[in-house]
């Protein structure tokens, strides 16, 4: 199987790294058709409206299935008139409305921009023939906002970074890498005497990132409430190291309190200062954690398991009909 991999997306998005890296494990042949936008304003207006140019110019490369990369939502009508009758997969990830509006609050909701994302969301949802993104709680609210079919495939881990062997060092403590959930974790900081150290954005460099969780005593993923699972989850699973993160519907669709992770509500410093607290004190249950996360990642988030979740995806839509 053949599958062009289209848009503007962004090549270094682990989303896009890892559907890239389980696709050709499995062994489809990915050829990659990008065109990068550079800057803001209008200088990345007019970025955009080069790129789609670029995008359209004709390729007489021959390809089973077009899926766009994330993120690519403006990209889905210009990949639609390239698939042709082929099928097109859109990885959406998530709804642009709902991120840029409810989670990260860069508009407001009765805007004119809200207006625009809503109607960009819309297109780029109904026209795939299939839209996937990464947990089923994602999925069912990208159907209830128009797409036609959405499934599933979790974002896994880049497992060439991510291969260190849990070993945690002295002084035995907790790391999180900040995002928009850090000030509940230095909330629960101030509640424990076990060490936390929260690294912002670039502390630590990517190449390290393997080494620095995989010598955590314990790894403090998201504590927002979200649709999806975050990363740094699947990274720290990779390694082998114990997690604790927000108790949400589609982290349960991967993990178990007390079993492969020790989940806490979202947004609840005293609960997640408990957590930290019952983990540090407990070696018998840190063990356990680790071993059956690790084994959860292995059997249900590796790069094999999502290779052929993929195929079977693709396949579905390339193959015809059995009589």
């Amino acid at each position: 199987m053949r599958a062009l991999y289209f848009g503007t997306y962004d090549r270094d998005h682990p989303r896009n790294v890892q559907a890239i890296a389980a696709l050709r494990h499995a062994g489809v042949e990915v050829v990659e058709r990008r065109a990068p936008v550079r800057g803001t304003g209008l200088l990345g207006a007019l970025s955009v409206f080069a790129a789609e140019t670029r995008l359209l110019i004709p390729r007489r490369r021959a390809f089973d299935v077009v899926i766009v990369g994330y993120p690519g939502h403006f990209d889905v009508p210009r990949a639609r008139r390239v698939a042709g009758k082929l099928p097109l997969v859109f990885d959406a990830v998530l709804s642009l409305e709902d991120e840029l509006i409810s989670v990260r609050r860069r508009f407001r909701a009765r805007s004119a921009a809200a207006t625009v994302l809503r109607a960009v969301d819309l297109r780029a949802l109904k026209l795939p023939n299939l839209v996937v993104c990464g947990t089923d709680t994602e999925a069912r609210y990208l159907q209830s906002l128009g797409a036609r079919r959405a499934e599933s495939v979790f974002l896994g881990a880049d497992e060439e970074l991510f291969c260190e062997t849990w070993s945690p060092v002295y002084p035995f403590g907790a790391l999180h890498l900040g995002d928009a959930s850090t000030d509940v974790v230095r909330a629960a900081a101030e509640l424990v005497e076990v060490p936390v150290r929260i690294a912002v954005r670039d502390e630590v460099a990517r190449a390290d990132l393997g080494l620095a969780l995989g010598h955590a005593g314990m790894v403090l993923g998201s504590f927002r409430d979200s649709r999806a699972i975050p990363a740094v989850v699947f990274d720290a699973l990779a390694t082998g190291t114990p997690v604790v993160t927000a108790n949400t519907a589609a982290v349960r669709e991967l993990l178990t309190d007390g079993e492969s992770a020790l989940l806490v509500p979202p947004n609840d410093p005293p609960a997640l200062a408990a957590a930290i607290e019952r983990l540090a004190g407990d070696d018998s249950l840190r063990a356990r954690v680790a071993a059956e996360g690790k084994r959860i990642f292995e059997t249900r988030a590796s790069r094999a398991v999502l290779g052929a979740r993929w195929v079977a995806l693709l396949s579905a839509l390339t193959e015809p009909p059995t009589a």
